[in-house]
């Protein structure tokens, strides 16, 4: 295939372009190629329309690995794909005729499993309003003032404050009061690749995405997807390597109101940039200190991890520094991406105080979850999922070292994930098992009962740290029931001590996903000889057979579309309360009327409270104050009375 050939495939690829006006610039690239020169800069290739390439002239540039960028008249990326032509991400920039300004309009990613997720900026504007005569000496309050106020109440640095509450951030309405603005950023998972069929993920408040100024806090963290946080710094350090060609930016800082640091972000952010900490100081203290974890400064890496995808073998590969990450599968119903047996073998000898691998310098660390490893052999890479195993060849293209060592014996254990489900885990939707993850609404509207259930379990949690006797109550459970809390199944098995649990669940992925968390948790806890006797069970034909049995600790929640039958509820409490034990315990999620029941049903409360009270949803209110919540939704912790007859 010619050189025009290669690269004006890549560009005209059905799938490469889906915003419109990103259709001219392909038609404008189309046309000037045979005008364009290739002149080499470095390691790179560039196409412009001149000798001497700039940000105003290169329409096309094309790294080391072959990966492809395609810039607009401006200068600014539109479309970014492997070296095969396979799209990563896509820009669309826009012009304010007025200011003459250009402006990020949106970018839509693939992430490795095929699916696409996007970043629209701006998309939201949170406003509060402040009174400065409740404050004393408001006559001469001056902006700084106020922000100083803001960061002692809301206990982040002053310097987070000035960075997002800007001067234009204060209108001011009448004497002394001010509307106080402040823009986010929207994320969403493109169910047909564009943003015309989307699902709300979370907000992150606003970058300057034409100059970058920020690494921004992604709110509502476990909503994203897996592979988003790679995706989207993919588009990070490529804008930050576009701006800096002709002029130095400064380097970005992790900000946010506040921070939420981790070792999962240092490590996501580490594969793409360069930290630098205070002079003197640890790195990771200062990192994982929120008032502080701006001050580490951060630059691209010159090799950062380039992905690959391949519609051959219907996998996406990520390699970095010519070593194989992860590969993952596409259409993959267990929807767990393989990793580099190399990885957990550095990361055991780093625990055993041996010297860090380069590896987990440049802190690229995937975790490796229920036994899918990857090994890279001489002439191929062999996925291995439990016994099972995959061979692919090893391409050149991929630019992946060749590994003579043999392939390792794999660890094992009594039994895997797919033990819960008796051997036959369900039937899942690859797609809605990567949809598994809490989702929230954009605006005014209720949150749905899967993305309530993880607060409720902080809430349960609660209940059993203020619960005095609770160590002594937990040794006597022997036995439990799991009854429609699907997206926290895993939350509600203690892996420390063995126990009959009994799951009933009505949605596959959510079962599965389960499943997997459970069995990695016990394994990296060496306690997975404690869930023997744990049983994933389909709802609808297991549902008689395990109201049958008795139980000592039960946990149940009541769909919403129950909560206004009064008699559907009152049978519900009835079957719970029949399979209960005397002295068991009930962990339940039903309308605030139903605690009339409870008495008759021989059920002591010792805990109750409406989840619009709980700590864990106004947490939430802080960020999306919009979100509303059936204040009659309660969470009862009660007790079966030791003198029941039923």
């Amino acid at each position: 295939m010619s050189e025009k050939k290669r690269l004006l495939s890549a560009l005209t690829r059905k799938d490469s372009i889906r915003f419109k006006t990103n259709e001219k610039e392909r038609s404008a690239i189309n046309e000037q190629f045979d005008k364009l020169k290739k002149i080499k800069q470095g390691d790179a290739f560039f196409w412009s329309l001149n000798d001497k390439p700039s940000i105003a002239n290169t329409r096309i540039k094309e790294y080391p690995t072959g990966h492809i960028v395609f810039y607009n008249s401006e200068g600014r990326r539109f479309l970014f794909t492997d070296p095969e032509g396979h799209p990563l991400h896509e820009c669309e920039w826009k012009k304010d005729e007025k200011s003459g300004k250009t402006s990020l309009a949106f970018v839509r990613m693939q992430i490795d499993s095929g699916l696409w997720y996007g970043i629209q900026p701006k998309v939201k504007t949170f406003s509060i309003k402040i009174d400065l005569k409740n404050q004393p000496n408001w006559a001469t309050m001056t902006l700084d003032d106020v922000r100083s106020h803001a960061a002692k109440a809301w206990d982040v640095p002053l310097a987070e404050i000035k960075h997002f509450y800007k001067d234009e951030n204060f209108v001011s309405t009448v004497e002394a009061k001010y509307d106080v603005h402040l823009i986010k950023d929207g994320i969403y998972a493109l169910m047909d690749g564009t943003f015309e069929d989307k699902i709300f993920i979370s907000y992150m408040l606003s970058v300057n995405w034409e100059k970058l100024d920020i690494i921004p806090v992604v709110e509502l963290y476990q909503s994203t997807l897996p592979g988003c946080g790679a995706a989207a710094f993919e588009v990070l350090w490529g804008l930050y390597d576009d701006q800096s060609r002709e002029t130095d930016i400064p380097p970005l800082r992790f900000r946010g109101l506040p921070t939420f640091p981790s070792q999962q972000a240092f490590n996501v952010f580490s594969a793409y940039l360069i930290p630098k900490e205070p002079e003197g100081e640890d790195m990771m203290d200062v990192f994982m200190d929120f008032h502080r974890s701006h001050e580490i400064t951060w630059t691209p890496r010159s090799d950062p991890p380039w992905r690959y995808f391949s519609s051959e073998h219907s996998i996406c590969l990520t390699v970095q520094n010519d070593f194989l990450y992860k590969v993952t599968a596409l259409n993959d119903p267990v929807a767990i991406p393989y990793i580099n047996e190399a990885i957990s073998s550095l990361q055991q000898q780093s625990q055993k105080g041996k010297k860090k691998g380069r590896y987990e310098e440049e802190g690229w660390r995937p975790y490796a979850s229920c036994q899918r490893h990857l090994h890279v052999g001489e002439n191929s890479i062999m996925l291995m999922d439990d016994n099972a195993s995959r061979e692919i060849p090893l391409l050149k293209l991929w630019r992946i070292t060749s590994n003579k060592k043999p392939l390792k014996p794999q660890t094992s254990y009594p039994f895997n994930w797919r033990y819960f489900f008796r051997g036959s885990p369900p039937e899942v939707d690859p797609v809605n098992a990567l949809l598994t993850v809490p989702l929230y609404p954009e605006g005014a509207a209720e949150i749905e009962e899967t993305s309530l259930q993880p607060m409720v379990i902080d809430q349960i949690l609660h209940y059993m740290e203020m619960t005095g006797d609770m160590d002594k109550r937990l040794k006597k459970i022997n036995s439990v029931l799991i009854h429609t809390f699907d997206t926290t199944i895993s939350g509600c098995i203690d892996c420390k001590q063995e126990r009959e649990y009994t799951v009933l669940y009505g949605s596959p992925e959510w079962a599965q996903k389960n499943a997997q968390l459970l069995w990695d948790h016990a394994v990296s806890k060496k306690q997975l000889n404690a869930l023997k006797k744990v049983s994933f069970l389909p709802e609808e034909k297991n549902i008689e057979a395990a109201y049958l049995k008795k139980y000592d600790m039960i946990y149940k929640w009541i769909p919403f579309i129950f909560h206004l039958d009064r008699h559907a509820c009152a049978d519900m409490l009835k079957s719970i309360t029949n399979a209960l034990n005397p002295k068991g315990l009930l962990f339940l999620v039903g309308p605030r009327q139903i605690l009339g029941f409870f008495d008759h049903y021989s059920l002591t409360c010792l805990q109750n409270d409406p989840i619009a009270d709980m700590p864990f949803f106004k947490q939430h209110l802080r960020l999306y104050p919009e979100t509303l919540i059936n204040p009659e939704v309660n969470v009862f912790f009660a007790e079966k009375k030791e003198n029941s007859t039923a």
